[in-house]
């Protein structure tokens, strides 16, 4: 799900160079813009570029001028109706996206017009956005509009999973689902720094010898191609199974994570990508001492104020953590986008350009 960082989380974190003057920004603005209206839930055929009048900001809100839109997991899944979070319909497509603010809605600090940020919500699927102020947060100085689009947030699930759900430590085996997502990745490196064993679960034989490129796992395997990996972690551990394990695919084949999974282990889903999990034995649980939860990020979130971010940002910031990011693609393309992710051929955080480098 979408990230909602208040701007005040940013605090002490950005120098005034992150913040452009408004010099021209908001000059020339035409009346109409490209938007993907979903009208109708159905395939990536439904994702088609229309024009409609530019939005106007109301009391509280910020106009933006689109940039880029990140393609979030739930993305398809908001297209084809099978999550529940979204406006009706019809709608703009795109709820994670970057910008800069060319207007702003009655009560918000005028000063505003022109900072470089990001949001959650909806609308990013078009040239203009509209949104509440408070979830316009500045974009980190060093980041480049593709990094400031997406990646805070990917960091920010990871470094909750592992702080804040399970309470990670040196020496915890750690097991991750879809390990050459943007999410995926971040928990490996962050998972490895901790001092980690990690096992990075992919699809391919492509995406193990990217993601080698990326991030240094433990142990790499393809789980398609290998329908016995929980036997492969269990040898891995030497027969006790994993500490962690971080799944957000499901699907029928989600309860073999708890033949990976070591006595007091527990299995976080964090999305259903491949369709919703069987149903699960809680006598098996109770026999093997293991559990199962949910995590949505904004629970964390909620706990720990945002203070993740002064560790997270400077580390993307130096490259210390590396996020990635995969060729973007115009808006004209954006259901050839889609395609793509859910044939899972996507390498990295898939990524749409809107208005660009603007």
């Amino acid at each position: 799900m979408t990230t909602h960082i208040s701007r005040r989380s940013f605090g002490g974190l950005l120098s005034s160079a992150a913040v452009v003057a408004a010099t021209g920004v908001a000059a020339a603005q035409p009346k109409t813009m490209r938007a993907v209206v979903l009208e109708k839930f159905g395939g990536p055929e439904v994702l088609k570029v229309t024009r409609i009048p530019v939005p106007e900001p109301k009391a509280g809100q910020v106009q933006v001028r689109v940039a880029y839109a990140g393609l979030s997991p739930t993305d398809s899944l908001i297209r084809s109706g099978e999550f529940r979070f979204h406006p009706p319909l019809p709608f703009i497509m795109g709820n994670n996206f970057s910008g800069r603010i060319t207007k702003v809605g009655e009560g918000v600090d005028k000063k505003r017009i022109g900072e470089r940020v990001t949001m959650g919500g909806f609308g990013g699927y078009a040239d203009y956005a509209v949104g509440a102020a408070e979830q316009a947060r500045v974009i980190p100085e060093g980041f480049d509009w593709k990094l400031g689009t997406v990646s805070v947030s990917s960091a920010q699930t990871a470094w909750q999973l592992l702080n804040t759900v399970a309470r990670a430590r040196a020496g915890d085996v750690i097991v991750v689902h879809a390990a050459a997502g943007a999410v995926g990745l971040m928990l490996v490196q962050i998972g490895k720094e901790m001092g980690c064993k990690v096992v990075a679960l992919v699809g391919s034989p492509e995406k193990i010898a990217w993601g080698k490129q990326q991030a240094q796992a433990d142990l790499w395997l393809d789980y398609r191609a290998d329908k016995e990996w929980p036997k492969k972690v269990k040898d891995f551990t030497g027969g006790r199974g994993a500490n962690f394990i971080f799944d957000g695919n499901e699907g029928e084949d989600a309860l073999k994570n708890l033949q990976a999974l070591a006595p007091l282990g527990q299995v976080v889903f964090i999305g259903a990508m491949n369709g919703a999990a069987p149903p699960i034995n809680i006598p098996t649980l109770i026999g093997g001492s293991l559990g199962v939860r949910g995590f949505v990020v904004q629970d964390g979130i909620a706990l720990t104020k945002g203070a993740e971010l002064a560790e997270i940002i400077p580390k993307l910031q130096s490259g210390a953590w590396k996020f990635p990011i995969a060729q973007p693609v115009p808006l004209e393309k954006v259901a050839d986008l889609h395609r793509a992710h859910e044939a899972r051929t996507l390498l990295g955080r898939g990524i749409i350009r809107v208005g660009g480098e603007i």
